[in-house]
C-alpha cells in the first residue's frame, strides 16, 4: 500500500452553500453543513475529522463566506480562526479554488491540495484514507479526481468515463453531466463509468497552470491583485469573475486528468431523500431518525423528528421533518419543489424568520 509523501497535503473544505433542500433544518445563516444530519456531529465536523486522517489540523482550511465563518467558529471554536478562505460572494467552485491555490502557493510553496465538500456521507473512513493516499501519487502527472462505482441509475450526479489504466487509476476519457433516467440506466451497465463525487487532488502549481490555460478570466483578476491588501479589493476582484464550477472551467477541458476509483461508500447528502440511503430502514422501506417510531400499514416514509414518538398510520412515501419552530411534511414527489416553495415563502415577511 502506498504511503503519504513526506510533506502532508493541504485540504480545502468547501462549505459555502445554502443547503436549501435540507430546510427546515438548514437555514440561510446556519445551513446544512453546520447541522447534524446523519450522526451526532455536524456535516462539517464529519468532514474535518475525515481530513485529519490524511493531514494535520494546521493544514485544513475551510472555504466559505464571512457570515458562515462566524457561525462555524461558534459551533466549532477550536478550529483555527485563520484557516479560512473567505469569498466575498458565492460564485460556484472555480473562483474560490483559484483564490485558495494562490494563497497556498504563497504560504506553502507547491503542496498537494485536496478539495472536499462539506456535505458528503463517506464510510468507512479508513477506506477513504487509503484511497486518498493512493490518489496523491497521481498528482505528479496532473489533476486527479476520485470516481465512485454507481449502484443505481442516479440522475442527480455527474458521471466519468474511465480510459486507459495508470499506476493506481485511469486516464479520464470524458465527463457526462446529469443524465435522464434512461441514459443513467445505460451508464451503470458500463464497467468504466463512475459517479463524480467532486473530490479533487492536485499540486498547487498544476491547478494554477490549468487556470492560466483554460480559465484566465477567473485567475487573472485574482492574480493581479494578490495578495489583497483588504477585503474590499478582493470584493472588487470577485465582482469581475464569472460564476463557474471547477468541473466545467478546468476538469472538462484539461488533457491532464486522471481518476482513482474510490473504495468507500459515498453519497451526496443533498436532500432529505438521501437519508433513505444512509439511515437503516425496515422491511417496508421506512427510514427514521429520532427516538421512537411506530408504523401501521405504512411504507416508504422518511422522518427526522424530535418528539418522543412519531406514528405513521396508513400513509406512504411521506417526508416528515420536525424542528423546534417548524414541522415540514412533504410527499416524495413534492420534495423536489422545496426550493420553489422557499422562494414563495420568502415573499411573505411573516415567514422570513423561518428561513434565515
Amino acid at each position: 500500500m502506498a504511503k503519504l509523501p513526506k510533506e502532508l497535503p493541504v485540504v480545502l473544505i468547501m462549505a459555502g452553500g445554502k443547503g436549501e433542500r435540507f430546510w427546515p433544518r438548514s437555514r440561510t445563516n446556519s445551513p446544512k453543513q453546520l447541522q447534524k444530519v446523519y450522526s451526532n456531529k455536524t456535516l462539517l465536523r464529519e468532514t474535518i475529522d475525515r481530513a485529519l486522517t490524511i493531514t494535520s489540523a494546521d493544514r485544513i482550511y475551510i472555504g466559505t463566506n464571512a457570515t458562515l465563518k462566524n457561525e462555524i467558529l461558534k459551533k466549532d471554536p477550536k478550529f483555527p480562526s485563520n484557516n479560512f478562505i473567505i469569498e466575498p460572494e458565492g460564485k460556484n467552485t472555480a473562483p474560490i479554488i483559484a483564490l485558495s491555490a494562490l494563497y497556498f502557493q504563497k504560504k506553502f510553496g507547491n503542496p498537494n491540495l485536496i478539495v472536499l465538500s462539506a456535505d458528503a456521507f463517506i464510510d468507512p473512513v479508513k477506506d477513504f484514507t487509503k484511497t486518498i493516499e493512493q490518489a496523491l501519487f497521481e498528482t505528479e502527472h496532473g489533476l486527479v479526481l476520485l470516481g465512485v462505482k454507481p449502484n443505481r441509475p442516479e440522475v442527480g450526479y455527474g458521471y466519468i468515463s474511465a480510459g486507459k489504466p495508470t499506476d493506481v487509476g485511469y486516464q479520464v476519457k470524458a465527463f457526462f453531466e446529469k443524465p435522464d433516467f434512461k441514459t443513467a440506466l445505460k451508464y451503470i451497465k458500463k464497467k468504466n463509468f463512475y459517479w463524480n463525487p467532486g473530490i479533487f487532488l492536485f499540486r498547487v502549481e498544476t491547478i494554477l497552470q490549468e487556470f492560466e490555460r483554460y480559465a484566465p478570466s477567473i485567475l487573472q483578476p485574482l492574480k493581479s491583485g494578490f495578495p489583497f491588501k483588504n477585503f474590499g479589493d478582493l470584493k472588487n476582484a470577485f465582482a469581475l469573475l464569472p460564476s463557474e464550477a471547477v468541473d466545467t472551467a478546468i476538469m472538462e477541458k484539461s488533457s491532464r486528468i486522471r481518476m482513482v476509483e474510490a473504495s468507500f461508500n459515498w453519497d451526496d447528502v443533498g436532500s432529505w431523500m438521501s437519508l433513505e440511503r444512509i439511515l437503516p430502514g425496515d422491511s417496508h422501506k421506512n427510514h427514521h431518525q429520532g427516538k421512537e417510531v411506530f408504523y401501521h400499514k405504512a411504507k416508504g416514509n422518511i422522518s427526522s423528528v424530535q418528539k418522543e414518538l412519531i406514528a405513521f398510520l396508513g400513509v406512504d412515501d411521506l417526508i416528515v421533518v420536525e424542528e423546534p419552530d417548524v414541522l415540514f411534511v412533504s410527499s416524495r414527489e413534492g420534495v423536489g419543489e422545496i426550493k420553489s416553495m422557499l422562494s414563495n415563502m420568502r415573499k411573505n415577511k411573516v415567514l422570513q424568520k423561518y428561513l434565515d
